[in-house]
């Protein structure tokens, strides 16, 4: 872990203290566990492709769902996007399975349009999340958004709890309805998104500070 001073959240004991603090999420202590915490750390992005310079190095074989790329599994998005990848092999396959070279060419050029970008997409959201994070470990403020893509992200964030229509535009970005780039270009909805942050504090959600959370590890 990158936060040393959390590692302990790990302990059954002190992983139910912190939740007790939080009070939206104390009642998930009413169930009765089947095992003790079980940390998951360490995850990897990584991404495959058969293709070098427009030319298959290999056919016969498909990179599918995780097996061609994994990133941040707290995002939720595996599953969805492995049904969309899926449903694509399935299609591409019957129509150019006799044809190894073609297949292996049609299918990266469909995952290349169609699942990366999501994946790209959840990698720079992680870093800016990261730099947040990092900076308030350290008790130093947040620093500004690196470029315009992750400012606007920043603010779709503040924005959506207090606007209905902004609200379904985050859910089909979240839930991989549509990309962030298609929903974005809807007529008036990026001024709709500045507007509200510029003029609306980030919705505050209860729970311990940042020393509060420390002082429940110790």
């Amino acid at each position: 872990m990158r936060d040393p001073a959390l590692r302990e959240a790990r302990r059954t004991e002190v992983w139910t203290r912190i939740v007790q603090a939080c009070p939206l999420h104390a009642h998930w202590l009413d169930g009765e566990p089947i095992t003790d915490v079980l940390p998951m750390s360490g995850t990897l992005d990584r991404y495959r492709r058969f293709i070098v310079n427009g030319v298959p190095v290999a056919t016969g074989v498909v990179a599918l769902a995780d097996a061609w790329a994994c990133s941040n599994p707290s995002v939720g998005r595996g599953i969805a996007l492995g049904l969309k990848h899926a449903v694509r092999l399935r299609d591409i396959a019957r129509a150019e399975l006799e044809n190894p070279a073609a297949f292996a060419t049609v299918w990266d050029a469909a995952t290349e349009t169609e699942l990366t970008p999501w994946y790209r997409a959840t990698l720079d959201g992680d870093r800016d999340r990261l730099t947040e994070i990092e900076a308030i470990a350290e008790n130093q403020p947040v620093p500004p958004p690196a470029d315009e893509a992750a400012a606007l992200r920043r603010f779709l964030l503040v924005a959506m709890p207090y606007d209905g229509d902004v609200f379904r535009a985050f859910l089909d970005i979240f839930t991989v309805n549509a990309p962030a780039e298609e929903v974005l270009a809807r007529p008036g909805l990026v001024d709709r998104i500045m507007a509200i942050a510029q003029t609306h504090d980030p919705l505050a959600l209860p729970g311990p500070t940042r020393q509060e959370l420390v002082e429940l590890v110790g």
